[in-house]
C-alpha cells in the first residue's frame, strides 16, 4: 500500500514539475546594468510584457527585471530563463558563459545602431589618451566596454566606472569636476544643443555599434522562433503601442548582423 501511494505521488510530482516547466519555457530576464530606476519600479513594465506575451504565445510568462551587474550574474546562474534583452557590454562580456544567441534587436528612438561619445569639459584634452582620472558611463562597468568603445585599439588610460546617473555625472563634467562621460545615442540625444552642457566637448565617438539585442538562452528552435515571430510584429499590432513605450523602443527587427 505504502509503495502504491509512494508511485502515485512521484507521479503527480513528476506531472507538477513538467507542468512548471511547459508554463515557464518562455520566461524572460531584462538585464540593464546601469541603467537607472530600480528594480521594483521596473517590475510593472515586466508584468505588461509577461502579459502580452502570455496571450500571443498562448502560456504563462513571467519577466524580471536588474539593473545590477552582479545581481543579475546571480540571478542567471541560479535560475534558467528562456530568453532576455540585454546590454552590448553584458551580451559582449556574457554570452559564452550563458549561450546567449541574438533573435531580435532593439529599436530605441527607431535608430538601428547605437553610437557612444565620449565627452569632457571644452578646457579638457582633444585625445582620449590624455584624458586622465575616472570616466563615467552607464555601458562601463566591465573591462570589456572599453573594447568595444574603442573597436580594441583602447588608448586609454583613463579608469571607466559604470554608473547609474551618466546625466548627473554629465554636470559634473560641465563644471570641471569629473574627467569624462561617456553616453550612448538616446542618452547624448537628451542633452544635445542644451545650453546647461556648453561647457563640455565629445572628443570620440565610436563606430556604429549594435543596439541591445534580444537574445535566446540556449539552443534556438521552435520556441526562438515563435517568440522572434512576435517580437518582430509587435510594431505593427495596436495592441502592443502602448508596451513599446513602455519598453523604450520603435519595434524590434531581426537580429544584427554585427553581434557576434
Amino acid at each position: 500500500m505504502f509503495r502504491k501511494v509512494l508511485l502515485i505521488t512521484l507521479g503527480c510530482v513528476c506531472l507538477l514539475a513538467g507542468t512548471v516547466f511547459a508554463a515557464g519555457r518562455f520566461d524572460f530576464a531584462i538585464i540593464q546594468p546601469g541603467q537607472p530606476g530600480t528594480t521594483v519600479e521596473a517590475q510593472p513594465v515586466m508584468d505588461e510584457l509577461a502579459k502580452y506575451m502570455s496571450e500571443k504565445l498562448d502560456t504563462e510568462v513571467d519577466g524580471v527585471y536588474f539593473n545590477d551587474l552582479e545581481t543579475a550574474l546571480k540571478y542567471l546562474s541560479e535560475n534558467k530563463v528562456a530568453w532576455g534583452i540585454t546590454g552590448l557590454t553584458f551580451f559582449k562580456s556574457y554570452s559564452g558563459k550563458f549561450k546567449m544567441v541574438p533573435v531580435a534587436a532593439t529599436l530605441p528612438q527607431g535608430m538601428d545602431k547605437d553610437v557612444w561619445r565620449l565627452i569632457v569639459s571644452t578646457d579638457g584634452p582633444d585625445s582620449v589618451k590624455d584624458v586622465s582620472g575616472t570616466v563615467y558611463g552607464s555601458m562601463l562597468y566591465t573591462p570589456e566596454a572599453c573594447s568595444i568603445l574603442f573597436s580594441g585599439n583602447d588608448e586609454s588610460s583613463f579608469t571607466a566606472e559604470g554608473t547609474r546617473k551618466a546625466l548627473r555625472m554629465l554636470r559634473k563634467v560641465n563644471k570641471g569636476k569629473v574627467a569624462g562621460v561617456c553616453l550612448d545615442a538616446v542618452q547624448y540625444s537628451v542633452i544635445k544643443g542644451s545650453d546647461r552642457y556648453m561647457n563640455t566637448k565629445v572628443i570620440f565617438e565610436s563606430e556604429r555599434l549594435p543596439n541591445s539585442p534580444v537574445v535566446w538562452f540556449g539552443e534556438t528552435g521552435d520556441d526562438a522562433l515563435r517568440l522572434q515571430g512576435v517580437l518582430l510584429n509587435m510594431k505593427k499590432d495596436p495592441a502592443a503601442a502602448g508596451l513599446l513605450k513602455l519598453l523604450q523602443t520603435d519595434g524590434f527587427s531581426p537580429a544584427d548582423g554585427d553581434l557576434k
